[in-house]
């Protein structure tokens, strides 16, 4: 009898404890990560637009603010003049004005950015040496690679730039060709930087091309056949896409004419910012639909580029405080967990430096937005991808993967929501800006992708994580949680030692925040 009563309080104690810890745990999401399964790599997404170096006055050098990023690509687009060929800006230019209103700031940049172009004379003979301006593109080049980070050159136009075509096609190709021998072969007391890819152009369809497609498919034939002429292992490609989900002739026109003429390609590069949708999924519905076109051309191989992206391209005051808070870093976290499992094969967010839309400050002090880079460049420690059960595509993402010594197994994750009521925040030009456009620029009759209307969100109020199966069997280990949230940037919030081979976590963590976990042997 005695043994009996026994049983049954030992029974009812054991369901009122597991009673006792569900309901606490009440709407949190189950996750398991077997640590004894490596079933890929971890790859790096940590590229940048936006150099290291300022690209106007009064702005920081990063250059260990990237390597603490572990920043892998730096795109050079938007530098306002520096590595450009033949751009010109125009203090009274609308777009200028709209991104620089401080008339100062924007003089700065107009004097700057034309004295930093690489062909200053466009009736100079690109043979000689003599007839280029190297000088401040050399410091902007030797910021990235002092930054450990590879350079992604842009050719063409900066955002205010001049847009007509350049005036000579074949003299603008052998410039780029002379570039490449600079900064690759020596040329010019030039370098040996080994730079592999080189893009063409930036959103031809939108706000940095005046030409027609077919002028465009011209210039980007001659300049890719002449870069291959040099060093036919450099990637080439085109054509960083503005509205990549719309069909037309800056996608499927630049591909078609690609496969029919054999013209070089290397790669196909796009951009999406979800100011229509805050998705953080969209790029992978995006790169899955660029893939299918790229397949269906014969281009196999050629890789896909996301060359910019963001949760919105508002570079505004108004949207300031949206880009650098949490709302965006859980979105960035989100958003670089999913690129692990999509057809991408390089990403640079826009942007990365101390200018607009940048992750740092004027003292070069971490936003939210970078501390997100910055935990994900500490998941590159661990690159032996390990699986994570329990993870969706709606913003409860998560990344785990060991060290290859096995002595260290780290899990990243995002915790990311929809904000309630959420309605597209579509930029509104100016009305200088809308004056300055050709009439057959027409965005609303663009194609768009269509936002999911299945997003319900469910158990996202913290996690409750099993870790077994650890590399060093029953062992003692470390464990280490990290957090990024409102009040928290990626600081320590709990430290503690186990053993045994398996951890259990659980812990409230409502969205917008990021939870980053290390685990190592002791």
């Amino acid at each position: 009898m005695k043994k009996s009563l026994y049983r049954f309080l030992l029974a009812f104690v054991f369901c009122a404890g597991a009673f006792s810890q569900e309901a606490a745990n009440h709407g949190f999401r189950s996750l398991h990560v077997d640590a004894g399964k490596v079933t890929g790599e971890i790859h790096s997404f940590q590229g940048l637009n936006g150099p290291p170096s300022p690209v106007m006055a009064g702005l920081p050098t990063l250059v260990k603010q990237y390597k603490d990023l572990r920043v892998n690509q730096v795109r050079t687009h938007d530098l306002m003049g520096p590595t450009e060929i033949d751009s010109h800006f125009d203090q009274a230019d609308p777009l200028l004005t709209w991104l620089i209103p401080d008339d100062a700031q924007r003089a700065g940049v107009v004097t700057a950015g034309n004295a930093s172009i690489v062909f200053p004379d466009w009736s100079a003979d690109p043979e000689k040496p003599a007839s280029y301006r190297f000088g401040p593109s050399d410091k902007v080049i030797a910021a990235i690679e002092a930054s450990g980070a590879e350079v992604y050159y842009r050719i063409g136009r900066s955002w205010g730039s001049s847009i007509d075509p350049p005036p000579d096609f074949d003299k603008y190709a052998n410039v780029v060709k002379h570039i490449s021998m600079h900064y690759n072969q020596g040329w010019a007391n030039g370098f040996r930087y080994n730079i592999r890819y080189w893009e063409f152009w930036n959103e031809p369809e939108a706000l940095f091309w005046g030409g027609t497609p077919e002028q465009f498919y011209s210039l980007y034939e001659k300049t890719a056949r002449a870069l291959k002429s040099v060093d036919p292992a450099l990637k080439v490609g085109g054509d960083a896409k503005a509205m990549a989900y719309d069909p037309g002739p800056y996608r499927e026109g630049f591909i078609d004419y690609c496969a029919t003429h054999s013209v070089p390609f290397d790669f196909y590069s796009w951009h999406t910012y979800a100011d229509g949708s805050a998705d953080p999924y969209d790029a992978v519905r995006i790169s899955r639909n660029i893939r299918e076109v790229l397949d269906a051309r014969g281009f196999t191989k050629a890789e896909n580029i996301l060359s910019e992206w963001n949760l919105t391209p508002d570079f505004t005051e108004a949207a300031k405080e949206r880009l650098r808070g949490m709302e965006n870093a859980a979105f960035i976290g989100a958003a670089l967990t999913y690129f692990q499992d999509a057809p991408i094969d390089h990403a640079h967010f826009y942007r990365g430096d101390a200018a607009w839309m940048g992750l740092f400050d004027l003292n070069g002090k971490f936003f939210k937005t970078a501390h997100t880079f910055e935990a994900m460049g500490k998941m590159l420690d661990t690159p032996q991808r390990l699986a994570v059960e329990g993870t969706d595509t709606l913003g409860f993402a998560a990344l785990a993967g060991r060290s290859t010594d096995g002595n260290i197994v780290q899990v990243l994750i995002s915790n990311y929501e929809i904000p309630p009521g959420f309605q597209p925040n579509i930029m509104q030009m100016p009305a200088a800006v809308l004056k300055t456009l050709p009439p057959s620029l027409d965005f609303s009759k663009m194609k768009v992708l269509p936002r999911r209307k299945d997003i319900i969100y469910r158990d996202n109020a913290g996690y409750t994580l099993t870790l077994d199966n650890l590399p060093w069997g029953k062992r003692a280990f470390t464990v280490k949680r990290y957090r990024i949230d409102k009040t928290r940037n990626l600081d320590l919030v709990e430290e503690k030692t186990g053993a045994g081979g398996v951890l259990k976590l659980s812990n409230a963590l409502a969205p917008d925040a990021l939870e980053f976990i290390v685990l190592r042997r002791r």
